[in-house]
């Protein structure tokens, strides 16, 4: 039997690689801070800093330099590997253009069955036609044309995915069974 391919839409950030993890550790490495990326409960991540400005904060993702030492999201090589093979796989994040390229050449150490032209670069991920899209953002699971996929982080919590109509996973493994099996 021949599955129709379905177009997946993947988030990066968080989702796939663990830059809050990075971002955190380089905020403490630089200010002598000592939050943990499991205390960043907002998207708001300057809020988790009140003795450091908002450009102190952001500045470890405008540079080039944290993107090298991003990692991927446990059990999500095999699975996003699996959906790149049955399905239309695009990554679509949100990135400075400053950062662009060190993002996507680490993605694509990280994710070596993936290839530039898979990436779609932008903050209005509504705008992009998909079936899924997976995310951590809870503002880019709604509002667009495909099913969203939350995928559960510290900073989106206490959002109520059943009553936005999004389905909220925790692991990559339930993702590969909403979208595999």
């Amino acid at each position: 039997m021949n599955q129709e391919k379905k177009i997946i839409l993947c988030d990066a950030d968080d989702t796939i690689e663990n830059l809050i993890d990075c971002w955190v550790s380089a905020i403490n490495q630089k200010h002598g801070t000592n939050v943990s990326p499991s205390d960043v409960t907002d998207w708001d991540v300057s809020l988790f800093f009140p003795t450091l400005t908002k450009a102190q904060v952001y500045a470890p993702i405008m540079g080039k330099e944290i993107w090298n030492n991003l990692e991927r999201i446990p059990g999500c090589f095999e699975v996003l590997k699996e959906i790149n093979d049955k399905h239309i796989l695009r990554i679509v994040t949100a990135t400075h253009y400053n950062t662009c390229d060190k993002k996507i050449e680490r993605i694509l150490e990280l994710f070596p069955f993936l290839n530039w032209n898979q990436f779609v670069i932008t903050a209005h991920k509504q705008l992009i036609h998909g079936d899924y899209l997976i995310d951590d953002g809870t503002h880019n699971v709604t509002g667009g044309d495909y099913q969203g996929i939350l995928f559960s982080r510290p900073h989106n919590k206490t959002f109520d995915a059943q009553a936005a109509g999004v389905i909220r996973v925790s692991e990559w493994s339930e993702i590969r069974s909403i979208i595999l099996d």
